[in-house]
Parts: structure tokens; sequence; C-alpha cells
């Protein structure tokens, strides 16, 4: 008795492994493309500037 799909393996299904992979590179290649084209500034503000704002800003009432 043949199976579901014949008698012929599926070609070219990758598996769910592979494919992670190749999604996880795609996303590291793409994502370093961009920061290598805008260079976007990633630094954070110091804490004590944060603290000294929210100081500065008048009380709600």
């Amino acid at each position: 008795m043949k199976g579901k799909f014949g008698s012929k393996q599926p070609t070219g299904t990758p598996s769910v492994a592979w494919s992670t992979v190749v999604v996880i590179v795609s996303l590291l290649s793409g994502a370093s493309v961009v920061h290598n084209i805008f260079k976007p500034d990633l630094t954070l503000p110091p804490i004590e500037s944060v603290n000294a704002d929210k100081l500065q800003q008048p009380a709600k009432e």
C-alpha cells in the first residue's frame, strides 16, 4: 500500500533547525548592513543627568 503522498520523498524541504539557523543569520547580517550604513548612537545617558532632569521638573498638583 502506498503512503499518503505517494512513494516519492519530498525534496528541498529544510528541517526546522536549519530554517532557524538561516533566519538568525539573515537577521544578523541585515542588522550589520543597517548599522554600517546608518551608524546609530546607542550610548545611554549618565544616570545623574536623568535624576537631575526629574528634579528640575515642576511637581504635578
